[in-house]
């Protein structure tokens, strides 16, 4: 039987970052807020007294999403210099310094590549004429270099690499002038990401919700005019609609979109109505990455036919009415999921309640009314009704059976 459920989520952190009041502080605030977001602007490169201050990391900083990056850089080259630079987030807004007008040179980076190292070269007169930066894959190890303005001539260059692995390149901040880039250092933050490393579900504190419940009833006659036992069933069948909802509330900074995907039997100690209706699937999105659904809801909707059979064994020349109810209900099971952080080990457990949970328990019953021959019935008294009720012919009604 399959499931559907809407997420509502807590929040409380592990012992590395128990302070915080808001995780993404640690990671996107500047450092004088307590955060790791640096302007190095020890390694300003380029004459800094001319044209006017940029920031690039404005963005970046604000957006405050884990998992964001550069996703690509143009640069726009004229006469020695670099003119112009875009940089495009992975989720901040677009952000460019100097004249972007005309064709550039833009060059993507790989989902998991991050900026860890530059050379930035510059003219006699201080301007800066080639950026060179050098990439990390952080799936592989694989590294690349990608040089902005290689056909531009230079005087002198200055390189860096970054020192601290759990650190990257976010932004430039520098000074420039309507077509030239003065000056330029990088900004830096760690690398925030997030990844499920496992769930466990409460189930002792399953709370019903009654109110949600939903009764549905079926009812049919079995006939058996044969000499020999013989299986039939009876069926209930209805429509269960619903929109599938997974969503994690905002919580001390982040909003994401849950996709836990695990199945679990019921255990000891949950509600008996639960218990008897056996295993239930938990059906999220299919994988779980903050760094790439975060601020999203994802929202299907989803129509099923739902069938609730009832097997029987009908005697030999017997009439039996088989009655099934059927109650499709909700329930709220709180979890727990713990999420890492891979690039420094930080760790972190998001608390939820699994709500409009479908379970479906039965009542069934048969109830011997009279008896089946091949050219005629015979119905007790008690249950003369079904005669008219089912359309029967040739029927004899009979006394009761005595119990």
């Amino acid at each position: 039987m399959r499931y559907i459920f809407t997420v509502v989520i807590g929040f409380f952190l592990s012992a590395p970052v128990l302070a915080a009041t808001n995780i993404l502080d640690l990671y996107f605030n500047t450092a004088d807020k307590g955060g790791t977001l640096r302007y190095d602007e020890i390694f300003s490169y380029g004459k800094s007294g001319n044209g006017s201050d940029f920031d690039m990391c404005d963005s970046y900083s604000t957006k405050r999403v884990p998992g964001d990056k550069i996703a690509a850089i143009t640069s726009y080259s004229g006469d020695e210099r670099i003119k112009g630079l875009k940089l495009e987030y992975l989720y901040a807004d677009d952000d460019e310094v100097g004249k972007t007008t005309g064709s550039g040179f833009r060059k993507l980076l790989g989902d998991m590549e991050y900026i860890q190292g530059w050379r930035f070269y510059k003219k006699r007169d201080g301007n800066i004429s080639r950026i060179r930066v050098y990439l990390k894959d952080m799936s592989n190890n694989s590294t690349r270099e990608i040089t902005f303005g290689s056909n531009n001539g230079w005087h002198k260059w200055q390189e860096y690499q970054l020192s601290i692995g759990t650190r990257s390149v976010v932004g430039f901040a520098g000074t420039a002038g309507d077509s030239k880039i003065w000056s330029i250092y990088p900004c830096v933050a760690d690398r925030f990401d997030l990844v499920e490393s496992g769930v466990e579900i409460h189930w002792d504190q399953i709370v019903e919700t009654p109110e949600n419940t939903k009764t549905f009833f079926g009812e049919r006659l079995l006939e058996n005019f044969s000499s020999v036992t013989q299986s039939d069933s009876t069926e209930v069948w209805y429509t269960d609609g619903k929109s599938e909802t997974d969503t994690w509330t905002n919580t001390l900074g982040i909003s994401v979109t849950a996709g836990v995907s695990l199945t679990e039997g019921y255990k000891v100690g949950v509600p008996g109505t639960v218990e008897n209706s056996g295993s239930i699937t938990f059906n999220f999105s299919e994988t779980f990455s903050a760094s790439t659904t975060v601020g999203e809801t994802s929202t299907v909707s989803n129509q099923r036919t739902v069938k609730e059979a009832m097997p029987a064994s009908v005697p030999a020349y017997s009439l039996l009415v088989a009655r099934m109810m059927v109650e499709n209900s909700e329930v709220e099971i709180p979890y727990t999921t713990t999420v890492t952080n891979p690039h420094n080990g930080d760790e972190f457990n998001f608390t939820g309640v699994i709500k409009g949970s479908s379970y479906s328990k039965s009542r069934k019953r048969w109830d011997v009314v009279g008896k089946a021959f091949p050219d005629r019935y015979e119905v007790y008294e008690s249950y003369s009704w079904v005669v008219e009720y089912y359309g029967l012919e040739n029927v004899t009604i009979i006394s009761d059976p005595v119990i």
